[in-house]
Protein backbone atom coordinates (compact mmCIF):
# COMPACT_ATOMS: atom_id res chain seq x y z
CA UNK A 1 0.00 0.00 0.00
CA UNK A 2 1.54 3.18 -1.02
CA UNK A 3 1.34 6.49 1.27
CA UNK A 4 -1.18 8.36 -0.35
CA UNK A 5 -3.77 5.26 -0.49
CA UNK A 6 -2.70 4.51 3.29
CA UNK A 7 -3.08 7.75 4.60
CA UNK A 8 -6.66 8.49 2.74
CA UNK A 9 -7.97 5.05 4.39
CA UNK A 10 -6.63 6.02 7.93
CA UNK A 11 -8.66 9.41 7.32
CA UNK A 12 -11.81 7.41 6.53
CA UNK A 13 -11.48 5.06 9.06
CA UNK A 14 -11.72 7.66 12.06
CA UNK A 15 -15.13 8.64 10.52
CA UNK A 16 -16.36 4.90 11.77
CA UNK A 17 -16.84 3.42 14.38
CA UNK A 18 -13.41 1.88 15.85
CA UNK A 19 -12.30 -1.76 15.40
CA UNK A 20 -12.00 -2.00 19.72
CA UNK A 21 -11.41 -4.99 21.94
CA UNK A 22 -12.55 -6.95 18.84
CA UNK A 23 -9.25 -6.28 17.54
CA UNK A 24 -7.35 -5.33 19.93
CA UNK A 25 -7.97 -9.12 22.22
CA UNK A 26 -6.31 -10.74 18.70
CA UNK A 27 -2.95 -10.21 19.87
CA UNK A 28 -3.53 -11.83 23.58
CA UNK A 29 -2.86 -15.28 25.37
CA UNK A 30 -5.85 -17.73 24.33
CA UNK A 31 -8.34 -17.76 27.27
CA UNK A 32 -7.56 -14.22 28.61
CA UNK A 33 -10.76 -12.35 29.67
CA UNK A 34 -11.30 -8.91 27.99
CA UNK A 35 -11.25 -5.98 30.68
CA UNK A 36 -14.81 -4.29 31.19
CA UNK A 37 -13.11 -0.35 30.80
CA UNK A 38 -16.04 0.89 32.43
CA UNK A 39 -15.38 -0.82 35.83
CA UNK A 40 -12.15 0.57 36.23
CA UNK A 41 -11.67 2.90 38.87
CA UNK A 42 -9.69 5.95 37.07
CA UNK A 43 -8.49 7.01 40.82
CA UNK A 44 -6.66 3.78 41.06
CA UNK A 45 -4.61 3.97 38.04
CA UNK A 46 -1.96 5.30 36.20
CA UNK A 47 -3.05 7.24 33.58
CA UNK A 48 -0.83 7.45 30.27
CA UNK A 49 -1.25 7.85 26.58
CA UNK A 50 0.92 6.98 23.32
CA UNK A 51 1.22 8.19 19.61
CA UNK A 52 1.02 6.00 16.73
CA UNK A 53 2.57 8.55 14.33
CA UNK A 54 3.26 7.76 10.48
CA UNK A 55 5.69 9.66 8.10
CA UNK A 56 6.23 9.12 4.45
CA UNK A 57 9.06 7.21 2.99
CA UNK A 58 9.97 5.55 -0.79
CA UNK A 59 6.17 6.69 -0.84
CA UNK A 60 4.99 4.06 1.78
CA UNK A 61 4.07 4.78 5.31
CA UNK A 62 6.40 3.85 7.91
CA UNK A 63 5.24 3.62 11.79
CA UNK A 64 7.70 4.98 14.79
CA UNK A 65 8.35 2.28 17.66
CA UNK A 66 10.89 2.77 20.59
CA UNK A 67 12.66 0.28 22.11
CA UNK A 68 12.23 0.91 25.85
CA UNK A 69 16.15 1.00 27.96
CA UNK A 70 16.51 -1.99 30.12
CA UNK A 71 15.12 -1.37 33.93
CA UNK A 72 13.49 -3.01 36.70
CA UNK A 73 9.95 -3.10 35.51
CA UNK A 74 7.50 -5.20 33.80
CA UNK A 75 8.57 -3.25 30.34
CA UNK A 76 12.18 -3.54 30.49
CA UNK A 77 13.50 -3.79 27.07
CA UNK A 78 10.00 -3.78 25.09
CA UNK A 79 9.59 -2.34 21.57
CA UNK A 80 6.17 0.38 22.18
CA UNK A 81 5.05 3.70 21.08
CA UNK A 82 6.42 6.88 21.99
CA UNK A 83 3.87 7.71 25.40
CA UNK A 84 4.31 8.05 28.98
CA UNK A 85 2.22 8.90 32.13
CA UNK A 86 -0.21 11.87 32.03
CA UNK A 87 1.50 15.54 34.14
CA UNK A 88 -0.61 17.60 35.94
CA UNK A 89 0.08 20.17 33.45
CA UNK A 90 -1.20 18.27 30.52
CA UNK A 91 -4.51 19.72 29.37
CA UNK A 92 -5.71 16.38 28.05
CA UNK A 93 -4.26 13.48 27.13
CA UNK A 94 -3.85 14.49 23.32
CA UNK A 95 -1.35 16.79 24.78
CA UNK A 96 0.65 14.01 27.34
CA UNK A 97 1.11 11.95 24.08
CA UNK A 98 2.49 14.77 22.09
CA UNK A 99 4.73 15.64 24.99
CA UNK A 100 5.98 12.37 25.79
CA UNK A 101 6.42 12.60 22.17
CA UNK A 102 8.84 15.60 22.37
CA UNK A 103 10.64 14.35 25.28
CA UNK A 104 11.24 10.58 24.22
CA UNK A 105 12.12 11.07 20.17
CA UNK A 106 12.39 14.95 19.76
CA UNK A 107 9.58 15.25 17.43
CA UNK A 108 7.40 19.20 17.88
CA UNK A 109 4.10 18.83 17.97
CA UNK A 110 3.63 21.36 15.09
CA UNK A 111 5.12 18.91 12.83
CA UNK A 112 1.82 16.13 14.10
CA UNK A 113 -1.28 15.75 12.69
CA UNK A 114 -3.42 13.82 15.07
CA UNK A 115 -6.16 11.91 13.39
CA UNK A 116 -8.13 10.52 16.28
CA UNK A 117 -7.50 7.87 19.24
CA UNK A 118 -7.63 4.47 19.50
CA UNK A 119 -9.92 2.33 22.14
CA UNK A 120 -7.90 2.94 25.05
CA UNK A 121 -6.60 -0.13 26.86
CA UNK A 122 -5.73 -1.21 30.30
CA UNK A 123 -2.32 -3.02 30.97
CA UNK A 124 -2.84 -4.78 34.47
CA UNK A 125 1.22 -6.40 35.20
CA UNK A 126 1.55 -2.17 35.43
CA UNK A 127 -1.80 -0.71 36.11
CA UNK A 128 -1.66 1.53 33.38
CA UNK A 129 -4.61 3.00 31.62
CA UNK A 130 -3.68 3.83 28.41
CA UNK A 131 -4.97 6.77 25.64
CA UNK A 132 -3.47 5.63 22.20
CA UNK A 133 -3.64 8.75 20.02
CA UNK A 134 -2.66 8.44 15.92
CA UNK A 135 -0.85 10.79 13.69
CA UNK A 136 1.00 11.78 10.68
CA UNK A 137 4.09 13.56 10.09
CA UNK A 138 4.77 16.34 7.89
CA UNK A 139 7.90 14.54 6.57
CA UNK A 140 10.31 12.29 7.90
CA UNK A 141 11.48 13.38 10.78
CA UNK A 142 15.33 14.03 12.48
CA UNK A 143 15.06 12.15 15.49
CA UNK A 144 16.89 13.00 18.72
CA UNK A 145 16.84 10.00 21.11
CA UNK A 146 15.68 10.90 24.93
CA UNK A 147 18.58 8.65 26.48
CA UNK A 148 17.75 7.52 29.75
CA UNK A 149 14.27 6.20 28.10
CA UNK A 150 15.18 5.16 24.87
CA UNK A 151 17.42 2.09 23.82
CA UNK A 152 16.06 2.50 19.54
CA UNK A 153 14.27 4.16 17.64
CA UNK A 154 12.44 1.57 15.05
CA UNK A 155 10.57 2.85 11.47
CA UNK A 156 8.78 -0.01 10.14
CA UNK A 157 7.40 -0.25 6.84
CA UNK A 158 3.27 -0.69 8.05
CA UNK A 159 2.45 -2.84 5.20
CA UNK A 160 4.66 -5.34 7.51
CA UNK A 161 2.30 -5.38 10.10
CA UNK A 162 -0.68 -6.27 6.98
CA UNK A 163 1.04 -9.11 6.16
CA UNK A 164 -0.32 -12.09 8.07
CA UNK A 165 2.50 -14.05 7.32
CA UNK A 166 4.57 -11.35 10.46
CA UNK A 167 1.78 -12.64 12.89
CA UNK A 168 2.94 -15.57 14.70
CA UNK A 169 3.17 -17.10 18.41
CA UNK A 170 6.06 -16.47 20.54
CA UNK A 171 6.98 -17.48 23.68
CA UNK A 172 8.31 -14.79 25.98
CA UNK A 173 10.46 -14.57 28.64
CA UNK A 174 10.76 -11.85 30.99
CA UNK A 175 12.40 -11.54 34.37
CA UNK A 176 9.71 -12.93 36.14
CA UNK A 177 7.28 -15.11 34.14
CA UNK A 178 7.42 -16.73 30.34
CA UNK A 179 4.24 -16.64 27.96
CA UNK A 180 2.99 -17.96 25.00
CA UNK A 181 1.61 -14.51 23.21
CA UNK A 182 0.43 -13.85 19.67
CA UNK A 183 2.69 -11.23 17.97
CA UNK A 184 3.97 -9.25 14.98
CA UNK A 185 7.70 -10.43 13.42
CA UNK A 186 9.11 -7.23 12.32
CA UNK A 187 12.98 -5.78 11.21
CA UNK A 188 13.88 -8.81 13.13
CA UNK A 189 12.25 -7.58 16.16
CA UNK A 190 8.98 -9.15 17.90
CA UNK A 191 6.14 -6.96 19.01
CA UNK A 192 3.95 -8.00 21.20
CA UNK A 193 1.36 -6.83 24.63
CA UNK A 194 -0.07 -3.87 24.80
CA UNK A 195 1.57 -2.17 21.49
CA UNK A 196 0.39 -5.30 19.74
CA UNK A 197 -2.86 -4.41 20.46
CA UNK A 198 -2.75 -1.32 19.68
CA UNK A 199 -0.99 -1.93 15.86
CA UNK A 200 -3.93 -4.99 15.76
CA UNK A 201 -6.93 -2.26 16.28
CA UNK A 202 -4.79 -0.24 13.56
CA UNK A 203 -4.54 -2.86 11.49
CA UNK A 204 -8.30 -3.94 11.77
CA UNK A 205 -8.76 -0.57 9.95
CA UNK A 206 -7.50 -1.89 6.56
CA UNK A 207 -8.74 -4.16 3.73
CA UNK A 208 -5.80 -7.18 3.65
CA UNK A 209 -2.91 -5.91 1.15
CA UNK A 210 0.08 -6.91 -0.17
CA UNK A 211 3.22 -5.14 0.59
Amino acid sequence: MDFPRFKQQLEAAFSRPLPGQDAQYQMTPAGRERVNLEKINQNNVKQAATAALFFEQNGRPHLILTRRVEYPGVHSGQISFPGGRKEPGDRDFSETALRETREEIGIEPDQISLLGSLTALYIPPSNFYVYPFVGLLKSKPDFTRQQSEVDEILTPDFNGFLDPSNLRNSTIKTSTYSIKVPSFHIMGETVWGATAMMISELRAMFEPSSP
